[in-house]
């Protein structure tokens, strides 16, 4: 069976690190940004984390899965 994988929208090994140890036991791998191929700068507007996670998350995607 093959893993599915998740791209944390972070680059922070520390972030990185705690979410491989919470979902790796699940089947799931997981890359950061950096390693899924994506470098770009993404400006942070948003006014809560949750915000800016999702700025992030849809500015990966469509680098990354373009439609």
């Amino acid at each position: 069976m093959q893993k599915e994988t998740l791209i944390l929208a972070s680059n922070n090994a520390g972030k990185l690190r705690e979410m491989r140890e919470i979902l790796e036991p699940f089947g799931l791998e997981v890359r950061s940004q950096k390693e899924a191929g994506f470098t770009a700068e993404v400006a942070e507007t948003g006014t809560t984390f949750q915000e800016n996670a999702i700025i992030k998350a849809k500015a990966e995607r469509l680098c990354l899965f373009p439609q």
